[in-house]
């Protein structure tokens, strides 16, 4: 097949940018000690969060700069110039001092690196969604646009990966004196053999035929404001669940279990490893069962399948029981993978040509961003200032806006033309 070179390529560049997720999320408590020291470790642990979300609130800024060029200069050319704007940030975290160092200067600069690896992030996911969409076969679309998810699990895997390597070679105080940077400067061998695939790709039939048929549309973000913003918002409407019940799972968890039972860096490193392998082999699977079934379906199993286990799973979760908390977070695992099988092809399906790649950035980061990136500062902030399953809730509500979407405006788009 012409374009199994490009999807493979294509579907392999999300690993940087959930690679950096991944240690955030590992590291978050020991970075809260280096940029942010604080009498009160919540605090500190808060603001720590706080600025993994700003890079998630600049990301609508930069979908709307790589959707503008996704829809007019193309699909592979923007996904090529993603790639190595996510790698300079993430390697430029590596090379930061430290506050005891630099005193102030060292969150701000951590803040503005964040900033810039935001605006860098926003076309990077939705353009490969979109990519990948626009090239499968018909009749597999779900399944093949499932693996960009695929390689957001890998990227968080390696990150597991590199924190258990870590956690075993480093003592704690070498971890905190310098350890902690060789897995961000190790993200530059990573990128390059990331963007060395990224070479590979081809430009989609789709964008080629709008071309040729001079369809692109002449300004994408007007076009997506004016004509297509009811898309958007149902974008919005359909990222609700996935994004915040994901960032939940593992990004907030992590955290909130390495705080409540003191576990460690190599602990949460070997859960979250399992987890990802897991969730790996059944992504694919769950985008072959939406191909089969339908994407309304399948959207209303995991909106159900969310709502059903969250909260009964958080509260057993604060539980001292080990084997309990496995189950659990195994639980979340199978309906998170659910749930990735079917969204990215249905925002994509959803969305008209001539302006897609702006209009799912935009929605999609908007959502990603307000909602899955503060989801840590958020979930946090409510169990310490509200009751203990108030996280639960939060992401309760959020899977509800979701079900009420695909409810109401979602129809099964498995033979839809995408030109």
């Amino acid at each position: 097949m012409k374009y199994t070179s490009s999807i493979v390529s294509s579907s392999i560049g999300n690993i940087l940018e959930w690679y950096d997720f991944g240690l955030f999320a590992l590291f978050s408590t020991l970075f809260s000690e280096l940029f942010f020291p604080s009498k009160d470790p919540q605090i500190a642990l808060i603001t720590t969060v706080s600025i993994f979300a700003v890079g998630f609130l600049c990301r609508p800024i930069g979908a709307l700069i790589f959707g503008y060029m996704g829809d007019t200069k193309g699909r592979a050319k923007t996904l090529r110039l993603s790639i190595l704007m996510i790698a300079l940030p993430t390697l430029l975290i590596g090379l930061l001092p430290s506050y005891e160092r630099i005193g102030l200067l060292a969150p701000i600069l951590l803040t503005l690196t964040r900033i810039w690896q935001g605006l860098s992030i926003g076309g990077e996911y939705s353009g490969n969604i979109i990519y990948l969409a626009e090239t499968a076969p018909k009749n597999y679309r779900a399944t093949f646009t499932s693996l960009a998810s695929t390689g957001a699990n890998v990227g968080i895997l390696l990150a597991s990966l590199v924190g258990l390597l870590t956690a075993k070679f480093f003592t704690q105080d070498q971890l905190i004196s310098w350890g902690w940077r060789i897995p961000y400067l190790a993200s530059g061998l990573l990128c390059i053999f990331i963007y060395f695939f990224r070479l590979r790709i081809h430009e989609t039939k789709v964008f080629e035929h709008l071309k040729d048929k001079n369809k692109l549309a002449k300004n994408p973000i007007k076009t997506a404001f004016l004509k297509d913003g009811r898309y958007i918002l149902i974008t919005l409407g359909l990222v609700c669940m996935g994004t915040t019940f994901y960032y939940f799972c593992f990004i907030y968890l992590p955290i909130f279990l390495s705080q409540r039972f003191n576990y460690d860096v190599l602990a949460i490193s070997t859960l979250m490893t399992y987890l990802m392998l897991t969730m790996i082999v059944l992504v694919p699977i769950a985008g072959l069962i939406c191909d089969k079934i339908g994407r309304r379906k399948m959207f209303l199993l995991s909106a159900t399948t969310i709502a059903l286990c969250i909260i009964p799973g958080f509260y057993l979760l604060q539980t001292a029981n080990q084997y309990l908390m496995i189950a659990i977070l195994i639980v979340f695992t199978l309906a998170s993978s659910l749930e990735q099988g079917v969204t990215s092809i249905t925002v994509v399906e959803n969305f008209p040509a001539d302006a897609r790649y702006t209009g799912v950035s935009l929605g999609y980061n908007v959502g990603n961003g307000f909602l899955g990136g503060t989801v840590p500062m958020v979930c946090g902030w409510l169990a310490a200032k509200a009751f203990p399953l108030a996280p639960a809730l939060y992401i309760t509500v959020c899977t509800l806006i979701t079900g009420l979407t695909v409810y109401f405006f979602i129809f099964d788009t498995r033979n839809k033309n995408l030109s």
